[in-house]
């Protein structure tokens, strides 16, 4: 366990030395030039080209580097090898997909707010929606487990006050099964107005922040 710690952190550390080694514009140029380096058997040219592309933060590039080192494509058989590969690729791919969030997250806001960005006031009006919003779902939350359980618990009632077996079976399944979508329900609201209320929360104190006069990137 130690080990692979020490390879993740030794693996950051030099994917921090060497990121961008490669123009972002020459990467496409390089994954097919390492493509065709491949197909024609010159492996080690390939994986020379594939370990600059992983090093510039190629996720593909270093999940390939691990295929080919755990094995032992046209490369001796190296367990540490692909596994320094496979951690370093998955930091790309994280890394990758935080960045197409933040982006999709600031083209949502100048959508929505313009090139300016949010004013303070834009911030509190959403704030207050999204915690009025949560508030409404848990209390919604509460409303159906009432509805559910009184509603299971009636038709169990006369479940145990019905002579015919069959049909209290039929009417003791129904309030079991109208209890249990109920309760899933409560729970999905619950969750959803938990989501909201903490969203709310976090822009509040983006109002703070930017009230306060720090710089903030939005």
């Amino acid at each position: 366990m130690m080990k692979k710690a020490i390879a993740i952190v030794c693996c950051l550390l030099w994917t921090a030395a060497f990121a961008q080694n490669i123009p972002a514009d020459s990467l496409d140029t390089y994954r097919k030039e390492a493509h065709r380096m491949l197909i024609a058997g010159d492996t080690a040219g390939a994986v020379d080209f594939y370990k600059q592309l992983a090093l510039s933060g190629d996720a593909l590039s270093g999940y390939l580097l691990y295929e080919l080192y755990s094995e032992g494509k046209g490369v001796p058989k190296d367990e540490h090898e692909a596994a320094k590969w496979q951690e370093l690729a998955q930091h790309n791919l994280a890394a990758k997909a935080k960045r197409a969030q933040a982006k999709a997250a600031k083209e949502e806001e100048v959508r929505k707010y313009g090139e300016k960005g949010p004013t303070l006031e834009d911030l509190f009006h959403e704030s207050g929606a999204l915690i009025e919003r949560g508030a409404k779902e848990k209390l919604a939350s509460f409303i159906v487990i009432g509805a559910g359980g009184a509603a299971g618990g009636t038709l169990l009632g006369v479940d145990l006050a019905t002579r015919d077996a069959d049909s209290g079976l039929g009417i003791a399944i129904a309030g079991s099964a109208i209890m249990y979508a109920c309760g899933v329900a409560a729970v999905v609201l619950n969750i959803l107005g938990n989501v909201h209320i903490k969203q709310g929360g976090e822009l509040m104190r983006r109002i703070q922040i930017k009230g306060n006069g720090i710089s903030v990137s939005f």
